[in-house]
């Protein structure tokens, strides 16, 4: 008997401590977040794979049915990016609640591109779905308005309802652009090209980094770097946006500035730490190249300026501020000047030799590098520059 009240002790000890070791322990805070992540990631991988599959329903089960104005604008999301030619999407929940998108567009991106997006979570009926979205920090265009997307051979053109009926035009100019920068640029280039042409004030607004610290509307197109990730250290792509008012100038102005914004595309990354006057200076030559010189068109302050006499060359600070009209001009004619003199071979020398392996030169340091390269500094090419403009346009 003894030995039964024994065995039967021990037998009651483990049931008491299996009992205890499976009742389930109250889970704490960062178990209950990763618990809600992992919650949101799936219906975030269901959003994703809608998009891919371009099942709107299947994206609309993500979202409040309820909310009349949310459901409109994803629709108009769905219906955005439906039209890009998507090589990879995705979203990953991070930290905090911050959600990211992830996006390569198939033939233009070198990479992924890395964006926050702005979505809330919430309970509807029991299920976890989208109950709010904004376009985020750095909202892209097709986040903001409804797209039309056009396409050319090496060319994905993103418009607006409003700029869409000048969509040929503007695909033809890039068409022809992308022919006669490979023409000019001594070097090949990955011409595959994304362009924006938007009148949304809200998407205008968006871009920031603008030259000269002012607003885009003041300038007639602008080239831009996509990045991977948010801090800049791996480049997806160069993009450029046309304004309304340089389609609306019509011909030969379009092409000009097309070939302009196209030049920066091209050279990317070769002109980094260059003075501004020599990266503006080519891209305005290149941008000039194929039109005949008696339909060549320079400002009237540049005439005016010349005259009064110059003695140097833009400063990069400054460059883009009031006087960038006059600065444009004489980095243009100082370019032209050392092509018509020396030859274009010798203005990408140039180009090449203030990069200098990707450490770039300061203003006050170009002096030497002209000298060596052209033979004369930067105040002799300011006064020859300037000559120039009057010989030909004065």
């Amino acid at each position: 008997m003894a030995r039964l009240r024994w065995l039967a002790l021990v037998l009651s000890a483990a049931l008491v401590v299996s009992c205890s070791s499976t009742t389930p322990a109250r889970p704490g805070p960062q178990h209950r977040a990763a618990a809600l992540r992992a919650i949101e990631q799936r219906v975030l991988d269901q959003r994703a794979q809608a998009i891919r599959r371009h099942d709107l329903s299947g994206f609309l089960r993500t979202v409040d049915r309820k909310d009349h104005r949310l459901v409109h604008r994803q629709r108009r999301l769905f219906a955005n990016l439906a039209q890009l030619p998507l090589e990879r999407f995705g979203y990953r929940v991070l930290a905090h609640g911050e959600v990211r998108s992830v996006m390569q567009l198939a033939g233009y991106d070198a990479w992924p591109v890395r964006h926050r997006v702005a979505l809330r979570f919430g309970r509807v009926h029991g299920r976890v779905v989208v109950v709010g979205a904004g376009p985020g920090r750095h909202p892209l265009p097709w986040q903001l308005t409804r797209i039309r997307v056009a396409r050319a051979p090496g060319v994905l053109g993103v418009f607006d309802p409003t700029m869409w009926p000048h969509a040929r035009e503007v695909m033809a100019a890039v068409a022809a652009g992308r022919r006669q920068v490979s023409a000019a640029v001594p070097f090949s280039w990955d011409d595959h090209v994304v362009v924006y042409c938007f009148a949304d004030h809200r998407v205008l607004n968006a871009f920031d980094d603008v030259p000269g610290g002012g607003s885009i509307t003041h300038l007639g197109a602008m080239t831009f770097p996509v990045y991977s990730a948010a801090d800049g250290t791996r480049l997806a792509a160069m993009r450029f946006t046309v304004l309304p008012s340089s389609v609306r100038a019509g011909q030969p102005f379009l092409g000009r500035i097309v070939r302009h914004e196209l030049t920066h595309v091209a050279i990317g990354s070769r002109d980094d730490g260059d003075p501004v006057w020599v990266s503006e200076g080519i891209a305005e030559y290149v941008g000039a190249r194929p039109i005949s010189r008696d339909q060549r068109r320079i400002p009237r302050i540049a005439v005016q300026r010349a005259r009064e006499g110059v003695s140097s060359m833009p400063s990069s600070k400054g460059f883009n501020g009031p006087d960038q009209e006059w600065n444009y001009a004489l980095a243009w004619m100082a370019c032209d000047y050392i092509a018509s003199t020396q030859g274009e071979a010798r203005m990408w020398q140039l180009m090449t030799a203030l990069h200098a392996h990707g450490k770039g030169t300061p203003d006050s340091r170009q002096d030497p590098v002209l000298r060596r390269v052209l033979g004369y500094d930067s105040h002799t090419l300011a006064r020859r520059a300037a000559a120039r403009i009057l010989s030909i346009y004065g």
